[in-house]
């Protein structure tokens, strides 16, 4: 009898040889998210090489301005990483303890106060928002503060939603009450009083509001941050501080009845943005030279326009790694800002699509810590840490072509720049201490396999059987 032979089975090709590879070697999401990490910085380090070495044309061939730059950022990369240690052996869940958020509130409001003293803050450019320290350096408290506000805001939302299961718009706050605060409640109980009478003259209903309700206290303590911070002044910094807890609420949801209010809060805010803008002249000339940077290139639109420049010029290959020639004095702000329009220019499209996919590279890891988190305040503060990240820098990257107007927001990892360099490992760390206790819980339960968080447990619980 004629035996069967069975067809050979095919040697995987090169692709899948690598994928195999990458499972093997990468094990779990905390080691994931350190190679796209890896490179945005590599991408940081020769960038900033390239853009700063032109400081050597101040003093003809002098290196000791450029190797100062470059040894400022190298101390403080060291020191971010020593941060991001430290970061990462905190045990997150510590940050669901009150005893902890108010020692680090009062940290940090004594950093910002600092920058208002005469003698230790560092102003620069008709801005005060730094604080001198030995050799020379700086730094820039705000830039903690974006990430103590979304500290505070994943600790309260933990608790509401441990309370109520979802958001709520408004809370109860009985504020009136406190020593000092007595003749601020009678002005709001007047206003709501009169808004009420409004809606019910206008709708026929009588209105809902109170006094006591207000915001969620999770906005609390970074709306406090972003007030200080605007009077340094930076609004770019305080509109961050706002805006990325505003994200993480929207992550946990609102309750339906709450849209509506939504839309009023939100008008109300746009109001507000408006009135600080419109009547700062450099806020609205920014905004003017945004909407037309090109009629007026020699005063208020240079620094965009010159971007812009920047960044076509490079094409699809680039010009070549330090052949750029906008950094030599034609863009400002070329190493810290506007660092990725030189970065576009010596690596061209392909470079930029490189950074764009290490970020969202990144941002698949970290959302992917979130969802294999084993409670809300895990998967809460991984979202909001992980959008800390690419928010910025897509907004860093519109920012320089042109797509919103300029702010002092730079791009993580690669602008020059000690706090937000230190600020941005620290969350690194923070990531990796919820994907190390992630892959703990799975060594506790006896598998390796993907663990599924509370959420995924409770929606395959009541999913309808057929």
């Amino acid at each position: 009898m004629q035996e069967k032979t069975s067809s050979p089975v095919p040697s995987p090709g090169v692709w899948q040889q690598i994928k195999m590879l990458y499972k093997r070697v990468i094990k779990h999401d905390g080691q994931g998210i350190l190679v796209p990490l890896f490179g945005i910085i590599l991408i940081g380090f020769l960038n900033g090489y390239s853009a700063t070495y032109t400081t050597t044309l101040q003093g003809g061939d002098n290196w000791k301005p450029f190797w100062l730059l470059l040894g400022k950022q190298a101390l403080f990369l060291g020191a971010g990483i020593l941060v991001a240690w430290g970061f990462y052996r905190f045990d997150y869940r510590k940050w669901g303890d009150p005893k902890v958020q108010r020692k680090l509130l009062i940290a940090v409001l004594i950093l910002m106060g600092v920058v208002f003293i005469p003698f230790l803050g560092h102003g620069a450019n008709g801005a005060r928002r730094w604080i001198s320290v030995p050799l020379g350096l700086t730094v820039q408290p705000s830039e903690f503060a974006k990430l103590a506000a979304m500290l505070w805001a994943a600790y309260r939302i933990d608790k509401q939603v441990k309370q109520r299961g979802i958001m709520h718009l408004f809370e109860l706050h009985e504020w009136g009450q406190y020593k000092g605060l007595g003749w601020l409640w009678k002005v709001w109980a007047f206003i709501t009083f009169q808004m009420n009478r409004l809606w019910k003259q206008f709708r026929g209903t009588p209105g809902k509001l109170h006094p006591n309700l207000l915001l969620p206290s999770a906005f609390a303590v970074p709306i406090l941050y972003a007030v200080i911070t605007m009077f340094q002044p930076d609004m770019g910094t305080a509109v961050l501080i706002v805006l990325f807890p505003t994200v993480m609420t929207f992550c946990i949801g609102y309750r339906k009845s709450d849209w509506k209010y939504l839309g009023v809060v939100f008008c109300l805010l746009i109001a507000v943005g408006y009135v600080l803008v419109r009547y700062t002249e450099y806020r609205w000339l920014r905004v003017v030279a945004f909407y037309d940077p090109w009629s007026d290139t020699t005063v208020n639109g240079y620094q965009v326009t010159q971007s812009i420049l920047s960044v076509s010029i490079g094409g699809l290959w680039g010009e070549g790694f330090t052949k750029g020639i906008s950094k030599y004095n034609y863009l400002p702000e070329a190493h810290t800002d506007f660092a990725f329009s030189i970065f576009s220019q010596e690596f061209g499209f392909l470079g930029v699509c490189l950074v764009a996919f290490f970020f969202l590279w990144f941002t698949k890891y970290g959302l992917s810590i979130a969802r294999q988190s084993r409670d809300v305040l895990g998967q809460i503060l991984a979202i909001g840490l992980t959008f800390f990240i690419t928010i910025q820098a897509f907004f860093n990257i519109a920012m320089v072509v042109g797509l919103v107007p300029v702010t002092g927001v730079p791009l993580p990892f690669i602008s020059y720049g000690g706090s937000s360099l230190v600020t941005n490992f620290a969350v690194i760390g923070i990531l990796l201490n919820i994907a190390r206790r992630n892959q703990y819980a799975r060594k506790q339960i006896g598998t390796t396999r993907h663990l599924p968080s509370i959420g995924e447990e409770t929606w395959h619980r009541f999913q309808p059987r057929s």
